[in-house]
């Protein structure tokens, strides 16, 4: 069973979903609320109304992350009210066999501009979280930045959390191949990237093209449902009308 802070989770109908439905459809969502705007891009990106569907990707681009780097499927559940921006999940066996749902609670916090570390340190200070809550800094500004320096900062700072990662468009200048045609490069900027700083430093590149090949073939499902009986076990569930994510 969930613990109680956790206890949103068990409803029933709960409906996670594939992480590269964020990955796909974000795009979407922001070529709609240009056209709902009618303002340029710049206007729009910061604009109230795209902060869901900025935490959506975040935490879509965490998920699948996890998921490449861990060998297992993450899901991601969008609560109607936060706090938590987001949860993932994946789905194991218990000593029992029964199946459960291994979460964990992911908040968002945006960098448009200035010092990323003083963003993340900003977002934690004074700020109470469960213990395996996962801190996510959007990047959305360009520029070159040492993620390496920011990890050590981070590992020298005292904070209420140990889960940080960065995640941002495109992907890490030293990791992109030098003299690739324009096909290959338009790839890699079109590419998304997760960062961990903290407790660890690594990387993970996500190509959606690719990494939600399964997805637009139909071979992996675009979301599951947990039906909640009190006992932790799950069972799939076929709706009439697919649910939406954004």
């Amino acid at each position: 069973m969930y613990p109680h802070h956790l206890k949103y989770l068990a409803e029933k109908g709960a409906i996670w979903f594939n992480p590269c439905v964020g990955l796909l459809g974000f795009q979407k969502e922001l070529e709609n609320l240009m056209k709902k705007l009618d303002k340029p891009f710049n206007y729009v990106w910061r604009h109230r109304d795209l902060k869901r569907a900025k935490e959506i990707l975040a935490i879509s681009i965490i998920a699948k992350a996890m998921s490449k780097s861990e060998n297992l499927t993450w899901w991601i559940f969008k609560p109607k009210v936060d706090p938590p921006d987001g949860v993932i999940g994946t789905i194991i066996k218990n000593e029992k066999g029964n199946e459960e749902m291994r979460v964990r609670e992911v908040e968002v916090v945006e960098c448009l501009g200035g010092d990323i570390l003083k963003t993340i340190v900003n977002k934690l200070d004074d700020k109470q979280y469960e213990p395996n809550t996962i801190l996510v800094c959007f990047i959305s500004q360009g520029g070159i930045f040492d993620f390496k320096d920011i990890s050590n900062k981070l590992l020298a700072t005292e904070t209420s959390l140990n889960n940080v990662f960065l995640v941002f468009y495109g992907n890490i200048i030293k990791d992109v191949p030098k003299n690739n045609n324009n096909n290959k490069l338009i790839k890699y900027l079109l590419s998304f990237s997760s960062v961990q700083v903290k407790p660890i430093y690594s990387s993970i590149v996500i190509d959606p093209i690719n990494d939600c090949e399964d997805l637009k073939t139909g071979k992996a499902p675009a979301y599951y449902i947990y039906d909640g009986r009190g006992r932790g076990e799950t069972r799939d569930i076929t709706l009439e009308s697919p649910p939406k994510l954004f």
